[in-house]
């Protein structure tokens, strides 16, 4: 299933795998740096939403100053703990 995730998708699950609970202002200051703030934005929206539907991702709405928030389900657990291992293998093989 991870081939079928945009490289975006993956950095935003092992960002959520390593902090638990990420605002989307988060993801936007770590994945994002240097871009056109409405071009990225949409980009997460998008990204989300399509993490949202396949399972992997919970939403938390109006939680913080930034309104929305997201927290891995068990699947997105699962996945991102084996993206992650894909990564680190990637640059011992490297």
């Amino acid at each position: 299933m991870s081939s079928r995730l945009s490289d975006l998708q993956k950095t935003i699950l092992v960002l959520c795998l390593e902090k638990r609970f990420l605002t989307c202002q988060d993801i936007l200051r770590q994945a994002f740096v240097g871009r056109n703030y409405n071009v990225a934005h949409a980009s997460l929206s998008r990204s989300l939403t399509r993490l949202w539907g396949r399972g992997l991702i919970r939403y938390w709405r109006t939680l913080s100053h930034y309104s929305t928030a997201i927290t891995l389900t068990p699947e997105g657990e699962r996945l991102s703990k084996a993206i992650k291992a894909e990564q680190e293998e990637a640059v011992v093989d490297g």
